[in-house]
């Protein structure tokens, strides 16, 4: 039987009214899946709480670069002012003793390291200060008008490197030349408050900090650090220096922990200081304390 002219006309009409509904459809389901313009974009969780974490660890940050420049170092009988480093020498952490936030800092003259320092979170709101002595025993340090520390001896001293290669011409060939110095160092860390361990420390192989000047004594030094995760132990500063016509080699260890520590170059232990649980003692050979917020300052939350 065929179609009547009716019914012929009647499918497109049918097909059409299909096609109509299906994109209606469409619509009114792309419609309820797009949020609505006051309606909050959804955050993935795990993002968000990364994201506030960050926020959070930069503060803090912040917190401790600011905190250190309340401190004044100086040195010699003239009482030449040793200039803080603008940037800290390292952000670090420590997963052994759930350190999370800490910095390494510098005071030096014509760029040559007199006091490296450690400021860093003990917990949520309490933040210790440390420093340690690389210049000597001629060295002040104040707060305001309070003298807080004149060590009456150092903890580290200079030794010579007699066995070294000579120097090389480039900075880029000394920096190799370093580096290997420095991997020849084994440094452990008696850490613990009661509970010790016994730890190697891990040599960070990049130096935090870098001088020196072909034309004077000194033509190149390196800070390096020797590390519980990034939280520095140790240091060790090497330094290239003009000798009879020649480039020779010379090193100075010394402590960033009151814990026990002993550096040994080969089988020959060649550093090698005891536990100091001394702080804020003004004459120690380093002042340890905690931080006492200034008029106005706030720990970041």
């Amino acid at each position: 039987m065929g179609f009547s002219k009716y019914n012929i006309s009647f499918l497109p009409r049918c097909l059409l009214g299909i096609v109509i509904t299906v994109q209606c459809s469409r619509s009114f389901c792309d419609d309820e899946a797009k949020p609505k313009a006051d309606e909050p974009v959804p955050v993935d969780a795990a993002a968000a709480a990364k994201e506030a974490e960050a926020v959070q660890r930069k503060a803090r940050v912040d917190f401790l670069v600011e905190a250190i420049k309340h401190f004044e170092v100086r040195v010699g009988e003239d009482r030449v002012e040793s200039k803080l480093n603008p940037k800290p020498l390292l952000v670090w952490n420590n997963p052994v003793s759930g350190t999370r936030i800490g910095i390494l800092a510098m005071f030096s003259r014509n760029d040559r390291p007199d006091v490296i320092a450690q400021f860093s979170f003990n917990s949520p709101t309490t933040v210790i200060n440390e420093f340690h002595n690389f210049y000597g025993t001629d060295l002040e340090m104040k707060r305001g008008e309070s003298t807080l520390w004149t060590p009456s001896t150092s903890s580290t001293k200079w030794n010579e490197l007699p066995n070294a290669d000579i120097g090389a011409e480039t900075p880029q060939q000394r920096l190799i030349q370093m580096r290997r110095l420095a991997e020849s160092f084994v440094v452990e860390d008696n850490f613990g408050w009661d509970k010790k361990e016994l730890n190697q420390l891990r040599l960070l192989p990049t130096p935090v900090y870098r001088y020196g000047n072909p034309a004077d004594e000194v033509v190149d030094g390196a800070v390096f650090v020797y590390a519980l995760g990034t939280d520095p132990e140790a240091i060790l500063i090497l330094e290239c220096v003009k000798k009879d016509e020649m480039r020779g080699w010379r090193y100075s260890v010394g402590p960033m922990s009151i814990y026990p520590i002993t550096a040994k170059l080969g089988d020959e232990v060649v550093y090698e200081i005891g536990e100091r649980k001394q702080f804020g003692v003004k004459n120690s050979v380093q002042y340890v304390c905690p931080y006492q917020l200034a008029d106005g300052e706030k720990i970041p939350e």
